[in-house]
């Protein structure tokens, strides 16, 4: 089974149940976790990662340090990333990754590794990276606008699905419409902060984290003038289809339907919730 776990950014550290996740999925004791901090300017992340995945119980962690070019085909690298159960992309601006990893070998041990069963994760700038077509930077805004945002090619592991996140904390709602109306046949996945979207094999996503993930699913879509429209006017879209999910919903990216988990509010008395407060 292929695993891609784009992730929204901003990790709750106190609880850190979406890196328990990742952890476990990669094969928990036995996890040999790898990270990428290029995304970052700062020089800590790596390490700072590493530690926090082996205080979560991954046997093994390292952090690939380098920040030039030439070095990515370094033989260590790729070795690494062969060996890898788990690797992990981290945040800061996704641009910084694909310039040092795109056309390399490097870039090519990481295709086969996710093709083996490699769990791929990546947090805010780590997760657009991880699309085909990748949301490089754009502006914000709850309405479609041209220009709104500018695209690069990321690193592939997916093309059915295009990454946003920070989304509802930065208000990113129009800039993904805008994605999805340029090119309908792609899911736009919006992913809040503390939250992550669990892809299986391209088709089944789950919600794991404290926010929600809005879907933007552009396939039915009546009629747009994006391609009309200039100088950051705003772009009309008839017939969207919004989703927006949160912990332990599932979307079927097959028959583009979701799945919430059946919750019931019990009451200890006529009138008052759970917790025995006035309802």
């Amino acid at each position: 089974m292929k695993t891609l776990i784009p992730i929204g950014g901003a990790l709750d550290k106190e609880d850190p149940r979406v890196m328990r996740e990742f952890i476990a999925r990669a094969g928990g004791k036995q996890a040999n976790i790898l990270i990428f901090p290029q995304a970052s300017a700062l020089p800590e992340t790596g390490t700072l990662y590493v530690q926090q995945c082996l205080e979560l119980g991954a046997s093994q962690a390292q952090a690939l340090e380098f920040r030039e070019r030439r070095l990515a085909d370094n033989p260590d690298h790729l070795r690494a990333v062969q060996q890898a159960s788990g690797i992990f992309f981290t945040g800061g601006a996704q641009m910084r990754l694909t310039q040092l990893l795109g056309g390399t070998l490097l870039e090519t041990a990481l295709q086969q590794a996710y093709q083996r069963g490699c769990i791929i994760a990546g947090t805010s700038a780590g997760a657009s990276v991880l699309s085909k077509t990748m949301i490089a930077y754009g502006k914000n805004g709850p309405t479609p606008r041209a220009g709104i945002l500018q695209f690069s090619p990321g690193l592939g592991f997916t093309d059915k699905f295009t990454f946003d996140q920070h989304f509802q904390q930065r208000n990113r709602f129009g800039r993904l419409i805008y994605a999805v109306a340029t090119h309908p046949g792609i899911l736009g996945i919006g992913i809040d902060e503390d939250t992550a979207a669990i892809i299986e094999d391209d088709e089944t996503l789950t919600v794991c984290g404290s926010g929600a993930v809005t879907i933007v699913d552009g396939r039915e879509i009546g009629e747009t003038n994006v391609a009309e429209i200039e100088r950051r006017g705003p772009v009309a879209v008839s017939n969207l289809k919004i989703h927006v999910l949160t912990d332990g919903c599932v979307y079927d990216g097959r028959t583009r339907q979701a799945h919430l988990p059946h919750k019931t509010l019990l009451a200890d008395e006529p009138g008052k919730n759970s917790k025995g407060e006035e309802a």
